[in-house]
């Protein structure tokens, strides 16, 4: 099976390029959705993370995490965020690990790691290729202030919270540059996937 590693910031069309891969065929395991799931009422996660930051995280109608508020606080205290991520990296992991082990075992011939955040374990320990998508800042402030309702400030401040264009693409092996159309996009994925991962299957 072919492990392809898909990073990228926020606003950069990272997940359009895994929606892309699977309607390619290709098994996608989504970091960000595991990440959710885990931090669920009464999981270790969501305990650990209420041990550390409060009652304050929790939503008192749902009893589940108030990720509004906990998203204000960790984009705004660099400290909290590094705390954040390892609790929730590991465990993250962990499921990716396996999941990976499930697919293999179905004979699935590719299968996709939509991480943002790329890390040592769980994603560059396991990936065979890596693909780092960018996009210039500017057009990614538009991107979030239209998808998630951001100010432009709490988008530049999400932005500056992650790596740069530059950090990722130096990661990788290779770079997709989403600032075109979406057929464009379409187009490079296209080639790259039967440049760097159609030879190895």
């Amino acid at each position: 099976m072919r492990v392809l590693g898909v990073t990228g910031g926020t606003g950069t069309g990272k997940s359009t390029v895994t929606e892309i891969l699977r309607k390619k065929g290709c098994a996608v395991i989504d970091a960000d959705k595991i990440a959710k799931s885990l931090q669920r009422k009464d999981t270790k996660v969501f305990r650990d993370i209420v041990s550390h930051f409060g009652s304050e995280a929790v939503d008192r109608e749902t009893g589940e995490l108030d990720r509004r508020w906990l998203s204000k606080r960790v984009f705004e205290n660099p400290e909290d965020l590094l705390v954040l991520n390892r609790i929730v990296h590991k465990a993250v992991a962990k499921e990716i690990k396996r999941r990976l082990t499930v697919l293999e075992k179905r004979d699935v011939a590719c299968a996709v790691l939509d991480v943002p955040i790329p890390v040592e374990y769980g994603f560059f320990d396991v990936s065979d290729c890596v693909w780092a998508v960018v996009a210039n800042d500017d057009l990614r402030i538009e991107r979030l202030m239209a998808r998630n309702g951001y100010t432009e400030e709490e988008a530049e401040r999400r932005i500056a919270a992650q790596l740069s264009n530059s950090e990722y693409s130096a990661l990788a092996d290779v770079v997709i540059d989403n600032e075109g159309t979406r057929e464009e996009l379409e187009k490079l994925v296209e080639y790259e996937f039967r440049r760097t991962v159609l030879p190895d299957l």
